[in-house]
């Protein structure tokens, strides 16, 4: 099946973020299957648009978004959007639209604010779709999932870089990420095991505060703060790691992070908070520990430095769990689902 698809995605490159990446391979992938494909975004421009196998229409006026959605045979939305969705609701009711989740309806704080209830009393007219089971269950049981794919072509081993480190992040440096749950872990760690290595990819409002606690902590020398890093680049260190550690708070909740997928198709065991749906992007290859608990993070990772032969069983589990990630099971899963929305 291919037609003219129209992808509303608020966050979209160069903004750096799950939505961001998810939407972009998701245009990248139903462009190479001969879709005829606009993204509308809110996210500013970017000189490569002209280099990639779709349209870009970004933060468009009234005018232009209903051109967009008035051309489009089907619509695709990442999280309900308002600002790019009005138009869905007053003016083409009948348009084939799937709407999918990412998050819950709420506030980062966890708030229910008087747009998330309106956005609540909308769900009747999408067809939806949740990225996890744990998220499906927030917004409606048993409801439709559907996975968030990785690039894999990216994101795959790289034989030829020695893996020579130990722990790694990949956030943005934000109070939710629990970086600070690492850092105090992390001390722990070095004290029985003085050559532990850590690196911490991602840029934010807290890297100041982190570096503050990393210093107080005496670990500041071996911390190392390697800034964002993306695609070709991020598979690189992540090919280089054994462990990355993603220590997220419930609030807000993770649906189902890429990072730890992407991280596991190249070789990292991901070490993760028990926590909305990380278990789900974690599955059978990697570990999961108490959110915020430092001390028992600080064994689970000792445990598997001090085991290589654990972290190579997890890795032999990689392949079966990456099957749902896969692109092509993901986009076959989305033409069913468009054929449904249709009928």
């Amino acid at each position: 099946m291919s037609c003219n698809l129209l992808i509303l995605s608020y966050a979209f490159p160069p903004s750096v973020g799950g939505i961001e990446t998810v939407s972009l391979v998701l245009a990248r992938s139903f462009a190479q299957r001969g879709y005829d494909v606009t993204v509308a975004t809110e996210t500013g421009g970017d000189a490569r648009d002209g280099e990639e196998p779709f349209r870009v229409v970004r933060r468009p006026g009234a005018l232009r978004l209903i051109a967009a959605i008035r051309r489009a045979e089907i619509v695709l939305q990442s999280n309900i959007s308002l600002r790019l969705g009005w138009p869905l609701w007053i003016l083409f009711p009948r348009k084939p639209f799937v709407l999918v989740f990412h998050g819950p309806i709420a506030r980062p704080d966890g708030r229910v604010a008087w747009q998330d209830r309106l956005k609540r009393a909308l769900l009747g007219r999408p067809y939806f779709l949740s990225v996890s089971r744990y998220q499906a269950e927030t917004i409606q049981p048993g409801s439709r999932v559907i996975r968030n794919p990785y690039d894999s072509e990216t994101f795959r081993p790289l034989p030829q870089i020695e893996r020579d480190q130990d722990l790694l992040f990949v956030g943005r440096l934000v109070t939710a990420k629990g970086v600070d749950t690492l850092l105090r872990a992390y001390a722990i760690v070095r004290k029985l095991r003085p050559k532990t290595t850590l690196a911490i990819v991602g840029a934010g409002p807290e890297e100041d505060a982190l570096r503050t606690l990393a210093a107080s902590l005496g670990i500041d020398p071996a911390a190392h703060f390697l800034g964002a890093r993306q695609g070709d680049d991020l598979a690189c260190v992540m090919n280089r790691h054994r462990i990355l550690v993603v220590p997220s708070r419930s609030v807000p909740p993770e649906a189902c992070p890429v990072v730890p997928v992407e991280a596991i198709a190249c070789g990292c065991v991901p070490v993760a908070s028990r926590m909305g749906g990380l278990p789900e992007s974690v599955g059978e290859a990697g570990v999961l520990f108490e959110e915020g608990n430092a001390e028992e993070l600080a064994g689970t990772l000792l445990g598997l430095l001090d085991a290589p032969e654990k972290l190579d069983a997890y890795r032999a589990r990689a392949e079966s769990h990456l099957r749902q990630f896969q692109i092509d099971t993901v986009i076959d899963a989305y033409e069913a689902h468009f054929a449904a929305c249709r009928r």
